[in-house]
Order: C-alpha cells, then sequence, then structure tokens
C-alpha cells in the first residue's frame, strides 16, 4: 500500500480508530501524523493529531461531517427522537468536503478532508482547487463566523458523477453546515453567514406527524427520479434528487441530529434484506467512497466500509460480485492514470482534439477501444479542470 495510506483498513473491523501518516497538500511544508476515528457516532472522521512535521501535537479532537443515518432499522421501525422542529435541506449527490483548521508553530492552517482521511488526494485536489479558484473567500468563513470549527461542503456535478445525474452542473459546491463547540455540534446554514457561497437549499421545516411528512416526502422524491440506465458496473443512474436531510432539534438538549431521507428506488437499494446479496447501487456507491479516501483503494477497504452498514455475512455472500466491480474500477483508474501520463508526454493537454489523441496513443492498451475513448474524455475533462 501507498504509505500515506492508514495502516490496514482492516483495523477498521476491529477498533474504532486508525493511524494515518501524510502530508498536507494545500500546506505542504507539513507533514501530519495521528488517528482517524471510525466510530459509528458523531465521532465518524475524526482527527486525533499526534506530531506535526515529527513534533508532538498538543490538538483537540478535530470533528468532521458525522455518520447520517435513516431514521429507521431494518423493518422500517422508526426511531426519531423527540423533536423541538425539524428542519429539511435538500440532499446533493456527490463528494463530502469538510474544511477545517489545526494549528503548529503559533500559526493557524486552513485544509480539507474526506469522511476517512485528513487530506485530499489525486484528483479531488484537482476538483478542490478548481473550487478554490471559483470560491476564493471560502477560507474565510471562519472569519464571518468565528465559534465554528469547521463547514462540512458537498461537490457535485457531472464531473464528480455519483447515483444522480446533474446536466445542468459540472462541478459545484453547496455549503451543507457548520460545526462547533467541543463535542461537534451541527450549525444550520441558515445560521452561517457565507457571502457568494452557495447554501444547501432549506426546504421547510415539520413540527409533527414527523413520519406521515417523512413518507409524503420520500413519494414526492419518487413521482420526480427518472431512470437513465445503468453504468458500466450495472448499477442504476437516475435524474432528479438524491433526496434530503432531516435535522433534528431535539427537545431535551437541543442538539442537531442529521437523518437522510431518499426517494423509495434509491433507498431500496441502499436496505437490502440481510440473506440476499448486496446490490450493485450499494456495491458502487462504496467504491466510489472508498476512492474518494484512499488513492489505490484495496479490497480490505471495500470490505471495512461495507461493514459500517451491512453484516458481514451478507458481504461474504456478495464477494464475487464485490471483487469484479472493485477490479474494473482499479483498472479504470490505472488506465486513465497512463492516459494522463502518454498525453504530458506527447504535449497534449484537455483542449487537444479527442480523436486525435486516441489515434496516438489508443495502440498502447489491450482494453476494448469504446472503453478508452471514454477514458481519454474523463482524462480531458480533469484537465480542462486544473487548466481553469
Amino acid at each position: 500500500m501507498d504509505p500515506q495510506k492508514t495502516k490496514n483498513a482492516q483495523q477498521t473491523l476491529d477498533s474504532d480508530c486508525s493511524e494515518f501518516s501524510a502530508t498536507d497538500p494545500f500546506n505542504p511544508q507539513n507533514h501530519v501524523e495521528g488517528q482517524i476515528s471510525f466510530s459509528k457516532d458523531r465521532r465518524y472522521g475524526a482527527l486525533q493529531t499526534k506530531k506535526i512535521n515529527g513534533e508532538p501535537a498538543d490538538q483537540p479532537l478535530i470533528f468532521g461531517t458525522p455518520k447520517i443515518a435513516y431514521p429507521f432499522g431494518l423493518g422500517h421501525n422508526y426511531r426519531f427522537p423527540s423533536a423541538e422542529r425539524i428542519y429539511r435541506f435538500r440532499k446533493y449527490d456527490g463528494t463530502n468536503i469538510f474544511m477545517y483548521r489545526y494549528a503548529y508553530n503559533g500559526l493557524k492552517y486552513i485544509t480539507f478532508k474526506v469522511r476517512l482521511f485528513p487530506f485530499l488526494r489525486g484528483r479531488y485536489i484537482t476538483m478542490w482547487q478548481h473550487i478554490r479558484r471559483k470560491y476564493p473567500q471560502i477560507t474565510e468563513l471562519f472569519k464571518l463566523n468565528p465559534d465554528v470549527t469547521g463547514f462540512s461542503f458537498e461537490l457535485y456535478g457531472s464531473d464528480n458523477p455519483h447515483t444522480i445525474q446533474y446536466e445542468d452542473v459540472k462541478l459545484d459546491i453547496v455549503l451543507l453546515f457548520g460545526l462547533r463547540g467541543r463535542q461537534g455540534q451541527i450549525v444550520l446554514n441558515t445560521e452561517l453567514e457565507a457571502g457568494d457561497i452557495p447554501k444547501a437549499e432549506h426546504l421547510g421545516t415539520v413540527e409533527k406527524d414527523y413520519v406521515w411528512h417523512y413518507e409524503q416526502e420520500q413519494q414526492d422524491l419518487d413521482r420526480r427520479l427518472e431512470f437513465i440506465g445503468l453504468n458500466e458496473n450495472q448499477a442504476p443512474i437516475f435524474k432528479g434528487e438524491e433526496g434530503s436531510i432531516w435535522y433534528v432539534k431535539t427537545k431535551d438538549t437541543h442538539e442537531i441530529r442529521p437523518y437522510k431521507c431518499k426517494p423509495h428506488r434509491i433507498e431500496q437499494v441502499h436496505w437490502t434484506q440481510g440473506l440476499t446479496q448486496l446490490s450493485a447501487t450499494v456495491i458502487w456507491a462504496t467504491i466510489l467512497k472508498a476512492f474518494e479516501n484512499w488513492e489505490n483503494p484495496e479490497l480490505d477497504e471495500i470490505i471495512a466500509i461495507l461493514n459500517e452498514d451491512y453484516p458481514i455475512h451478507q458481504i461474504t455472500i456478495s464477494m464475487e460480485q464485490i471483487k469484479r466491480m472493485h477490479n474494473t474500477a482499479k483498472k479504470s483508474a490505472d488506465i486513465e492514470k497512463k492516459i494522463w501520463e502518454l498525453m504530458v508526454m506527447h504535449g497534449f493537454d484537455g483542449n487537444t482534439d479527442t480523436a486525435m489523441v486516441f489515434h496516438k496513443i489508443a495502440n498502447q492498451f489491450d482494453q476494448d477501444k469504446r472503453l478508452i475513448y471514454k477514458s481519454i474524455k474523463n482524462v480531458q475533462n480533469m484537465m480542462k479542470i486544473e487548466e481553469q
């Protein structure tokens, strides 16, 4: 494995944290060591920094975007807490990016992380550099909201494809919420000053009949959801909305707890019965998540993420499909890496005629030429993002 990977993702099956050692790509003078939490509560993805540049670091626990659950378990037994009010926001289908700060030698450094790794890597650095050029004032959010310790964003659009296809957005972000306090309490984006940075859309509130409103929302989402087709891994692609996030303000503590609401057709492929194989959508979404957190994820890392939501026996009976889809994803990543290197070697860029690139380098690959052509297009899109 890459030395910047967590030492062994299998640890996540046996413990609540894993060690990391990585250089901050946005502050490359800093090499950071510590632990990242895999606890399934609000500490999910939280960082405990141990050393910076080899020196002991006395840092508070840095909370990140928590794991967001459904308000029910298997069998649809609802478990909404007693609520003062529920705030509904649109859910966007992309990659979660969390902006946070850490201190070293009297200075504060601002950086960005994915859920299960302390920094960004690979193409996510490229995409986020594009976002920073688009919103250069994004780090000013700390000055505009001095009591907030971090900000959660969704990076979405056609250049970062997932289950929902966005035809009118190539690459953009929305501000989901902030965190404050030593316990990482959620601050709704309606309470944050954000300048011209877009916020996730506030859809309204619910004050009673939670289950009825939740199921009505699912039905509305289903009516607006359009099936487009299957991707190369036989996972369905839709046009419409992925769902909404319900932020529940509890009566007893007034804290905010997030829950997700998805259309039945998307939810059903996530909630498969325990004795059946995992759906292609579940496996593919997990592989995408793994590639967000690791540059070249191993099978152990895929299994570890799946095991957060699914029992190990269900993963075991799905292993053949998991291995096949994982191999497909790794081959695709390797092909795109080689295409990038060949294009740079030949002096091509994102604006070079795709057919010209194809005729020059296609004979370097044994794979189906349609896949190579599509992969060249993907690489050119990423090059254009880097050049913008």
